[in-house]
């Protein structure tokens, strides 16, 4: 019975052995060897971010340039083409004169003065010159209100002198008109043009210095020759003049030529 008791006693203190000694090592490590209850999720530690040694630049700032250009949303007129600034060009002087240049050759055909009055520039009036080198200070000027009664005038106007001769040419002005105006049929020449000089003689022609192509055109009716015997050496011209006024085309000179010594 004793014996009984003794091993009880036994047993009991080594069970309590036991359980202190459990005690003890739960409390040094936070957990028992039984299972424990696991976390159901875990929150990744923070992670400092580590210095570079490379300093990372700030995208730079792109700043437009002075020469960029900003497309216009204006609408632009197209521009006139400008009228020739000279009429050289024997086609420019055709389109621009030709209409007026018939006028005035069929005025001068019928001696119709009243017609031809409207044709001459109305401030400066027209020039006569027996031939090709144009006297300005000393060839005849008349005003277009002036030519009727110029041709009704009996006495004689001194218009320049005779080639060769050097006599005066004085003359009526219907004499004149017959012999340094209208002496041939120019309405019907066989050969006209527009700022190019046809018929050429030993005489200067002067009429592209007095009236250039860039303010003036100079239509020529030009007869190569009449009588076959003489080779040519009976050619004859008449040439008008025109400057431009404004919107119109004036007459400024009537021009005879023919051939000279």
């Amino acid at each position: 019975m004793r014996r009984m008791v003794e091993m009880v006693l036994v047993a009991a203190i080594i069970s309590v052995m036991t359980g202190c000694m459990g005690d003890q090592t739960k409390g040094a490590t936070g957990t028992s060897n039984s299972s424990s209850p696991q976390p159901t999720s875990m929150v990744p530690p923070t992670v400092a971010p580590t210095a570079s040694s490379t300093p990372i630049s700030p995208t730079p700032t792109l700043t437009p340039t002075s020469t960029a250009q900003v497309p216009s949303t204006t609408t632009t007129t197209p521009s006139i083409k400008p009228s020739p600034t000279s009429y050289a060009k024997e086609a420019d002087a055709k389109k621009a004169i030709e209409s007026r240049a018939k006028e005035t050759i069929q005025a001068l055909k019928e001696k119709d003065l009243k017609k031809l009055a409207e044709l001459i520039h109305p401030k400066k009036g027209v020039q006569f010159s027996p031939y090709s080198y144009i006297h300005v200070s000393s060839d005849v000027q008349v005003l277009g209100s002036g030519l009727a009664t110029l041709w009704a005038n009996t006495s004689t106007t001194h218009w320049g002198d005779y080639d060769g001769s050097g006599d005066p040419i004085d003359l009526t002005f219907p004499n004149y008109w017959n012999k340094f105006v209208y002496n041939e049929d120019f309405a019907a020449a066989p050969q006209i043009s527009y700022n190019i000089i046809l018929g050429k003689g030993n005489m200067i022609n002067n009429v592209f210095s007095v009236y250039p192509t860039t303010s003036a055109i100079t239509v020529e009716y030009h007869y190569p020759g009449l009588d076959p015997q003489f080779q040519g050496m009976d050619w004859t011209s008449l040439r008008l003049v025109y400057e431009n006024s404004g919107t119109q085309w004036y007459l400024v000179a009537i021009v005879h030529d023919q051939h000279t010594m």
